[in-house]
């Protein structure tokens, strides 16, 4: 009886040894969660820190850049193809400065950076390629603007025109961005910023806001000055300043290959042909628009939410890009094929970002629409539209951004000079994709 009693007690006392195992596991396994999501943003505390600000600004200066294009459209109607130079103008500014400040901040990492402008120092040596970089490309992006159009068969002004446009509009907006950039540099050197967590935002949500008036300068002296008067024909005063500037371009490239400065040479080398290729893409996604452009006309608010949406996306494949590049360059991350835990740890915290962000955009552009009178869609679908829109890209950007990092580096380039370009350019078209796609789907 006895053993019959302790077997009974024995086996009524299993269950609460398993319940109290089963439940230290689960503690245990909650306590190695907790401690695993306090370390991720311990190690990313600068980046949680520093690039909410940056990424906020670029939503407010690509709503400003919005509601400038949402009041274009009687100058996109009156100048066919100006639409299609918009998409690759804007994504010019933000390769050619992104990439600056990207390769500044790598140098601060490798300590060869001073706040100087001194010839030699690499502050100079930067800013002298970025405007070469933005002469050149700008007679580059007219010529692409209108043989992609012809070859579309879509309608657009001369040449000379397109040209006229894209270089005015290029150079006034350059030296801004140059300015801004050179700014934002010193500061960050002098305050011990990481440049990788906050420049390239800054310098994308500039170009937007910077971009477009720019270009609407540009396009209300070619119109209103009377410089398209037929009867002057290749005489007429546009066609000499696009021959002009195609002429001052050729020089720079030229004069630029020859520098016996190595550095500057290697930004021009590499950068123009990755340049070029990003141009041919930023017109296509000028095209998809332009083809759309009366949908996009009858609701003006996704003309409102395109800067924003679309310099989002750019800032953060820019923090992504950026990132990536440094730690190619310093050896914290390895470029294999299957991205490490430190890439895909950088992955995460860019997918955090965007689910912050996106949701931000949407309605702060639904509000903006509100204030100024602009048809716009239910709060509940801008919301879904960019939000969706977004995780879409994002998605995208991620893997892009490395796997374009980790070939530039394994083929001996800087990846500075072709990442962010190449990645923001891919952005915006796959933005403009995702948003057009997702735009169909809900409204």
């Amino acid at each position: 009886m006895r053993l019959r009693k302790t077997r009974r007690t024995q086996k009524n006392l299993m269950p609460s040894y398993w319940d109290n195992g089963r439940s230290l596991t689960v503690i245990l396994t909650l306590r190695s969660s907790f401690s695993h999501t306090a370390s991720f943003f311990h190690n990313f505390s600068d980046l949680f820190r520093q690039a909410p600000f940056s990424l906020l600004f670029c939503s407010f200066t690509g709503l400003l850049a919005g509601i400038g294009l949402s009041l274009m459209t009687d100058m996109l109607q009156l100048l066919p193809g100006l639409m299609i130079l918009i998409p690759p103008a804007i994504d010019m500014r933000g390769n050619i400065y992104s990439a600056l400040v990207s390769r500044l901040g790598t140098s601060m990492h490798l300590g060869l950076f001073s706040p100087t402008l001194q010839k030699g120092s690499a502050l100079y040596q930067n800013a002298y390629a970025s405007l070469s970089l933005t002469l050149i490309l700008s007679v580059i992006l007219g010529f692409l603007a209108k043989i992609i159009a012809d070859a579309f068969g879509l309608p657009s002004i001369s040449l000379p025109g397109l040209i006229f446009i894209s270089v005015i509009g290029g150079l006034i907006a350059g030296v801004i961005l140059l300015g801004i950039a050179i700014l934002v540099s010193i500061i960050g050197y002098r305050r011990r910023w990481d440049l990788d967590n906050i420049s390239s935002p800054i310098i994308t949500s500039a170009g937007d806001m910077i971009t477009i008036p720019s270009l609407f300068l540009a396009a209300v002296l070619l119109s209103n000055s009377n410089l398209l008067n037929t009867r002057w024909g290749w005489l007429s005063p546009v066609t000499l300043l696009s021959v002009l500037f195609t002429f001052v371009a050729v020089i720079s490239l030229v004069k630029g290959m020859k520098r016996s400065n190595a550095a500057v040479r290697r930004i021009l080398i590499e950068s123009i042909p990755m340049l070029f290729i990003c141009a041919v893409l930023g017109t296509l996604a000028g095209i998809t628009l332009d083809s759309r452009l009366e949908s996009l006309i009858a609701i003006p608010a996704i003309l409102v939410i395109l800067p924003s949406f679309l310099g989002e996306n750019n800032a953060l494949s820019g923090i992504l890009s950026a990132r990536l590049s440094s730690m190619l360059h310093i050896g914290t991350v390895n470029p294999k094929r299957v991205p490490d835990k430190v890439a895909f740890s950088n992955f995460l915290v860019i997918f955090l970002l965007s689910v912050f962000i996106f949701p931000f955009v949407g309605a702060l552009a639904y509000m903006v629409c509100i204030l100024l009178g602009i048809s716009t869609p239910n709060l509940v679908k801008m919301l879904s539209i960019s939000l969706l829109g977004g995780i879409l890209c994002t998605t995208f950007l991620n893997l892009a951004s490395y796997y374009i990092a980790i070939l530039s580096f394994r083929f001996g380039m800087d990846p500075d000079n072709d990442t962010i370009p190449l990645i923001t350019s891919l952005t915006d078209v796959v933005g403009v994709l995702c948003l057009l796609f997702v735009m169909h789907i809900i409204l």
